[in-house]
């Protein structure tokens, strides 16, 4: 997916992403266009009061204190309802953490999967507006499986809300030690595959690499991102650019390009590809080991301060920067991406 940012001056709290299919904008209230601001006011009264049926005061005073996501139809027509949108409230306002409401789809999009991006975005933009905090929503029950997904859970019982049955959702914040223990699990995934691949299995394909190789690949990556991260932590973060919408982008395309079945050459020109097979894979393991321990401590330091998670600390050199939660995600996607490669092997 072809991504475009279009910005207005040097303002980053209106920010618009444009994809093959519908605009992303982030904004605050103030810089709220009044035609788009009409176009996502106008697809919650069409579903919260019209379509469920329920005479409720939509509007309120949380929307100005609140930042507000929406998707239009690239081929939009004034007045025309969009296709997507929620808004992200403030600690202190509806309740303590920050929370995530009034999310809701087109009719016509359900299914499509813009809701679960919605959700994905508004999560991002909260996680680095409000870094360090859990997130909190009121879902409608029917849509329990659907934020449990998302890695909400329910707290509290569940009650009625102007009629409809809704339950209290909380999606606990990403601490370091959770990205730790996703990491040591994509290790040990990985480690079980590598153990699975017969001692003389050679790829298919001539462009694929064998188990030593792939090895090597996730050594020399992880060291290369070590470094870099090293030098980025000598600066002060507030001297680098915020994350917004296009870095979020990246991040979702990049996840989701590495959990597919898609198959990469090396992006960094030769910089991460393996040499000829190695000559002991025990070395190389301890090799790896050692790396990982160094750049793990390294996003430690960075999670010491909450405001490495509000800018764009590390450029992948096909997606672009990503956010310090984003760039956690990578190093458990990039092990999750060459499991499959071990996998091809055993075939």
């Amino acid at each position: 997916m072809d991504a475009k940012v279009l910005r207005s001056g040097t303002n980053i709290t209106a920010v618009h992403i444009v994809n093959c299919r519908v605009k992303w904008t982030e904004t605050t209230w103030k810089d709220w266009k009044a035609a788009e601001m009409y176009a996502a006011l106008r697809l919650r009264s069409d579903v919260f009061v019209v379509e469920q049926d329920c005479v409720y005061p939509d509007l309120d005073d949380k929307d100005p204190l609140s930042i507000h996501l929406f998707a239009l139809a690239l081929d939009a027509q004034p007045g025309q309802a969009a296709l997507a949108t929620a808004r992200m409230v403030p600690p202190g306002v509806s309740y303590a953490e920050p929370s995530i409401g009034r999310v809701v789809i087109a009719h016509s999009e359900r299914g499509s999967g813009l809701g679960r991006e919605l959700m994905h975005r508004a999560i991002r933009i909260c996680q680095r507006r409000w870094p360090g905090q859990p997130v909190k929503i009121s879902a409608q029950q029917y849509l329990i499986e659907f934020y449990e997904s998302l890695g909400f859970v329910c707290s509290g019982e569940g009650y009625l809300e102007d009629g409809i049955p809704h339950i209290q959702m909380i999606r606990p914040a990403e601490t370091l030690r959770f990205w730790r223990d996703q990491h040591a699990a994509a290790v040990v995934r990985f480690l079980a595959a590598l153990n699975t691949v017969p001692a003389n299995a050679k790829p298919h394909n001539r462009d694929d690499w064998g188990a030593d190789q792939v090895l090597q690949h996730l050594h020399l990556s992880e060291h290369g991102m070590w470094s870099y991260l090293a030098k980025k932590s000598k600066a002060q973060w507030s001297d680098l650019p915020q994350s917004d919408l296009e870095s979020d982008q990246a991040g979702m395309e990049l996840i989701r390009a590495l959990l597919s079945n898609r198959r990469w050459k090396d992006p960094t020109g030769g910089a991460v590809s393996p040499d000829a097979n190695l000559a002991n894979l025990a070395d190389a393991l301890k090799d790896w080991q050692k790396t990982q321990d160094a750049m793990w401590h390294q996003l430690e330091e960075f999670y010491q301060d909450s405001g490495w998670w509000t800018v764009k600390l590390f450029r992948h050199p096909l997606a672009g920067y990503l956010s310090l939660s984003d760039t956690f995600a990578f190093a458990n996607a990039h092990i999750d991406h060459h499991i499959k490669q071990l996998e091809r092997l055993q075939r």
